[in-house]
């Protein structure tokens, strides 16, 4: 793994001092908080990633997500891009490693959950409140 963006560790100092965090990142951040687990899992409780333009491979070592639950949230239209969907694919490669050594990393796809028409943009689309009680919902559920 490349040498983090200062952001990495500002938040990975955050983190251990709040103590119970959840890192809610999007697109070209999302790799961010992944990165931050990497280096040191202290302090974060949760990962929610928004359509992430990239997770840890897969051949990486899991150990540091699998105390840590994880969301990868997704619109409708990841699939019919090419450059999306192979995001998507290498994201989805990932939670199969993590959760075989034992982890909590759960893919949600808002058509699934029968919410149709989201972009990229998840939290500006028109059903985004809808959108937030999802996660919400989920940081909720995966922090008991």
């Amino acid at each position: 793994m490349s040498t983090p963006n200062p952001t990495v560790p500002a938040l990975g100092f955050l983190a251990r001092k709040l103590k119970k965090m959840v890192l809610v990142s999007h697109s070209q951040s999302g790799i961010y908080p992944f990165q931050v687990v990497s280096a040191n899992p202290g302090g974060v409780a949760a990962i929610v990633a928004v359509e992430p333009t990239a997770c840890p491979g897969e051949n990486g070592d899991p150990k540091p997500y699998v105390g840590i639950s994880i969301l990868l949230l997704y619109g409708d239209f990841i699939a019919k891009s090419p450059t999306w969907s192979a995001h998507y694919a290498a994201c989805k490669a990932f939670a199969a490693s993590v959760n075989a050594a034992g982890g909590h990393v759960e893919i949600v796809e808002t058509p699934r959950l029968g919410m149709y028409g989201n972009s990229h943009m998840l939290m500006q689309d028109r059903n985004n409140l809808q959108i937030a009680d999802v996660v919400t919902s989920w940081i909720t559920h995966s922090l008991r």
